[in-house]
């Protein structure tokens, strides 16, 4: 082969980015230049010596791969001590021969030390198993020195390549894949569960009381619990099992080839008994466990990514439950949690398209059984749903911002139909629940006397504000101060769900609230316990002796309202007495 030649060899050498092809035409090359039978390359690791790649070399030669040495034994062991090239042209009569390659037929061999950033890392090795071993001139030698450093240089740029590969797939402070790896294996071990009809299960783990940790002891210590924990895990796993840090906190198990749900629960509990560490640091002790979210496959089938949110949601009911447990995903949950995520996306668009609805539910006096009163109840006209009651939408309206928007739009709402009832000449209380971010907003008192402006009409006596019991109970001095600042305008207010909250008769006195409403709990029981009778009676007593008037909920039959009768409640409410209806309604039951 020419000069020309063999330069277009070496730079489409240049062009190949995959080693073991990069070896294969580089020994190609070399052997072709030196009329050789093949090449091998014998990679150096720590002291010894082993071969990893051979191109065109008899097959009894090649059974040696798995052969390793001492790096200073053999030719290959004099160029490393040489540290040049060494050509031995009647192997089986040389010193350093090795039985087993002379037993292979090698006849003649070149050794040519392969150099890297940080000394000689290999042997590039061309043999010839022929009985007439060419002369091998300065010029052939330089060549295949060449080639060599080639290899060298190609090895080192494998070796950076597998680094950087180990660097964006493992994570740095804990050395377990992390979640960019994480995909390709779930996907493997799915194939796998499916190919030998085992079960694969994830286990999303989430350690509670982390944030303590960082919080009070100092990101190192959190950084020493987490290569703790990795530590913890590593012992009880199976060498089968994979742990994945997805961040912070949170690590993934792929728990492979389970047999049954005792297999998995068995390893889920040397889990939590494992990460169950008491830290300390100055007399500063803290505990921490995890929660584990757990689901199956083949039993969840779902897409790789899809498997684990579910077990995001898992865990999600774990820590729920109070952590340091597992909980499996649960299809019907998710769906709830859907469901919720989808209506709190969309609370803004309902307020703009005006979709929210007042209904009204009748409040009479118990003594002349006249409508005295009506209770401002939301709906949402949902336009894909239909009608919404509150319980399927006002727990998650109250998680979000929008629910400081949604109670002052209902406070609005219900004085300007109390007004519109006030100027046809009807006679009623209005009734009108605030929520617990009503409560919070220090703006309310202003934003009350703003709506009162604008209905002249509707005196503000007329205007009852209800507070759960729960809610009012957060911060008795607020709450206690809220109802003083609004009671100056002229509303009265009224204590909900009366009796459901702990030491109610106190916190009566310190909140002061004109009206209480007995809840339905105690109301609903009165027809078949003669305790709940007395309970009532109690509290109704005890409201009028403070100067409080008394309202029973949950009147549901003629006997509940003839026992609140005699128990001297003033008013009641109840689908006895009617359902809640839209305010056309209401006219039926409207008083002069």
């Amino acid at each position: 082969m020419n000069q020309e030649s063999i330069i277009s060899r070496l730079q489409q050498l240049t062009r190949i980015y995959d080693f073991s092809a990069f070896f294969e035409e580089t020994a190609a090359l070399a052997a072709e230049q030196l009329q050789a039978e093949g090449a091998a390359f014998i990679v150096r690791e720590g002291n010894n010596l082993r071969y990893l790649f051979f191109h065109g070399l008899p097959s009894a030669y090649a059974e040696l791969s798995s052969h390793v040495f001492p790096d200073n034994q053999g030719i290959s062991g004099r160029a490393l001590q040489l540290d040049q090239a060494v050509f031995v042209e009647n192997y089986p009569a040389d010193s350093s021969a090795m039985p087993e390659y002379v037993a292979t037929g090698l006849k003649a061999s070149l050794v040519i030390p392969v150099h890297g950033p940080e000394g000689t890392n290999g042997i590039l090795a061309i043999s010839w198993f022929a009985a007439n071993i060419p002369v091998v001139d300065g010029g052939q030698l330089q060549l295949a020195q060449l080639l060599a450093d080639m290899l060298g240089a190609a090895w080192y740029r494998m070796g950076m390549e597998l680094h950087l590969e180990h660097i964006a797939t493992r994570d740095a402070l804990t050395g377990v894949p992390n979640r960019y790896q994480l995909e390709e294996r779930l996907q493997t071990a799915c194939a796998r569960a499916q190919r030998d009809q085992r079960t694969l299960a994830l286990v999303l783990l989430d350690i509670d009381g982390f944030k303590e940790v960082n919080d009070n002891l100092g990101h190192q210590a959190g950084d020493r619990l987490l290569r703790e924990i990795v530590t913890r895990l590593q012992d009880v796993l199976r060498a089968s099992d994979t742990i994945v840090r997805l961040a912070g906190d949170e690590f993934l198990l792929l728990l492979e080839n389970l047999h049954s749900r005792r297999d998995l629960e068995d390893i889920l509990q040397r889990v939590l008994i494992a990460l169950n560490i008491r830290m300390g640091v100055d007399h500063q002790q803290i505990r921490i466990t995890a929660s584990a979210g757990v689901t199956t496959y083949p039993h969840d089938e779902v897409p790789v990514l899809e498997l684990i949110h579910h077990a995001d949601q898992a865990v999600y009911r774990a820590k729920s439950q109070g952590g340091n447990r597992w909980a499996y995903y649960d299809h019907d949950d998710d769906e709830r949690r859907s469901t919720a995520q989808r209506l709190r996306g969309e609370l803004e668009r309902a307020l703009k398209q005006k979709e929210f609805v007042l209904y009204w539910q009748p409040i009479i006096d118990l003594h002349t059984g006249q409508c005295v009163a009506a209770e401002a109840l939301i709906r949402w006209q949902h336009p894909e749903r239909g009608l919404l009651l509150p319980a399927s939408f006002m727990d998650i309206a109250e998680n979000s911002p929008a629910m400081q928007r949604i109670g002052a739009w209902v406070t609005q709402e219900a004085c300007r139909q109390g007004n519109q009832w006030a100027e046809q000449g009807f006679l009623l209380d209005i009734q009108i629940n605030l929520s617990a971010r009503q409560i919070e907003n220090h703006r309310l008192c202003e934003e009350l006397r703003a709506n009162l402006n604008m209905c002249p009409v509707l005196l503000p006596e007329r205007v009852c504000l209800e507070l759960v019991e729960r809610i009012a109970l957060r911060d008795i001095g607020k709450t206690s101060r809220l109802i003083h600042d609004c009671q100056s305008l002229g509303v009265r207010f009224a204590l909900d769900d009366f009796g459901t909250g702990p030491a109610a008769l106190q916190y009566l006195l310190e909140l002061g609230c004109n009206q209480i409403k007995i809840d339905h709990t105690f109301v609903i029981p009165m027809t078949r316990s003669q305790r709940h009778q007395d309970m009532v009676r109690a509290m109704v007593q005890m409201a009028h002796a403070l100067g409080v008037s008394v309202t029973a909920e949950g009147i549901e039959d003629e006997i509940t309202l003839q026992l609140l009768q005699t128990s001297g409640a003033d008013r009641g409410q109840g689908y006895h007495i009617a359902r809640p209806m839209p305010a056309q309604e209401m006219i039926a039951y409207l008083p002069k």
